[in-house]
């Protein structure tokens, strides 16, 4: 069996990666390093198995019939499932759940940013202007606050224990729910038909769902005009979930509080973005479910997938070509 990774350019950084494979319970498997696209379209025919970060339709069409499965090494895999890829018989699986404590922990972060007004604090070393109790009044007790999550998955659970363990209120929704019901860790998790519910009642509504076309421009006006005005808005999923030009005219109008984004509709964002303009909101480039170590533990998962799938084991992480995830 014939396993590209298209994973790094740096052939060092490869053979590292490569190390970390249990070639004792792997016989039989032939690894080739695939540094670029160049490489892809001439040894794609020839693949069984194909480890990359993104796969687009002008180079899917190299492959031939030996292609069976290729492994996104990310969650999110909606760039990936265009119609050539969706019709074919290649399975498709994804990196889910390795970065989930990450993403949860810099959720809180965001949250922790906004409830404690930290923007404030580095203003009073800007201006060395004592307030200790204008400022102090004005942060904000987590255990005196609600978490809505949209999209209740790997994601969405990690958040919620973090959440709980500062005595948060915590809501949640995710697309196969078919009642209301309480959890370990959420006091309420209901259908995605109940969302308005969750959203009307959060100081903070975090983001947490795969874009699909159920999900596109799913955060609109009108989701902006019941949220409460005191209310955070948060996206580390996907930029397309919120329709930025309603967000921008929410911010604008003052129907939210302020918003804290990791992901945008187009990346890397333009410069002239007006979300750049406004105090009250938190950007980073996409960096929520990053970490040092990432591309180690993406590794030794795919290899615990590639002994399942040698000895006919059914595969995590599969994504459904008819959701979409």
């Amino acid at each position: 069996m014939r396993v590209g990774l298209q994973i790094t350019k740096n052939p060092e950084k490869y053979k590292k990666l490569i190390s970390l494979f249990d070639m004792t319970s792997l016989n039989g498997i032939t690894f080739i390093h695939i540094p670029d696209l160049d490489s892809l379209k001439k040894n794609l025919k020839t693949l069984d198995v194909l480890v990359c970060y993104g796969i687009t339709p002008k180079y899917f069409k190299y492959r031939s019939n030996s292609l069976k499965w290729i492994h996104i090494g990310a969650s999110g895999v909606d760039g990936n499932l265009f119609p050539e890829v969706l019709k074919s018989k290649v399975m498709i699986t994804n990196a889910k759940g390795i970065n989930s404590g990450p993403v949860a922990e810099f959720i809180i972060s965001q949250i922790l940013f906004f409830s404690k007004k930290l923007d404030a604090c580095q203003e009073y070393k800007r201006d060395k202007k004592w307030n200790q109790w204008e400022l102090a009044s004005k942060t904000m007790q987590l255990s005196n606050l609600t978490l809505g999550i949209i999209g209740y998955g790997q994601i969405g659970k990690e958040l919620s224990k973090l959440a709980k363990s500062f005595g948060m209120e915590v809501l949640a929704t995710r697309r196969l729910q078919k009642k209301v019901e309480s959890k370990k860790f959420v006091d309420s998790l209901v259908p995605t038909s109940d969302m308005h519910m969750i959203v009307k009642r959060s100081d903070f509504l975090a983001v947490a769902c795969p874009l699909t076309p159920n999900t596109e421009n799913m955060i609109d006006k009108k989701i902006f005009k019941i949220m409460k005005n005191r209310a955070v808005i948060i996206n580390t999923s996907r930029g397309g979930i919120i329709n930025e030009d309603h967000l921008i005219q929410a911010l604008k109008n003052k129907d939210i509080s302020g918003a804290a984004l990791d992901v945008y509709a187009t990346e890397p964002l333009d410069p002239k973005s007006e979300l750049f303009d406004f105090n009250n909101v938190l950007m980073s480039p996409h960096i929520s479910g990053n970490f040092s170590s990432y591309q180690e533990i993406m590794i030794k998962q795919f290899n615990d997938m590639l002994i399942n799938h040698l000895n006919n084991k059914a595969l995590k992480n599969r994504v459904c070509k008819k959701r979409l995830y």
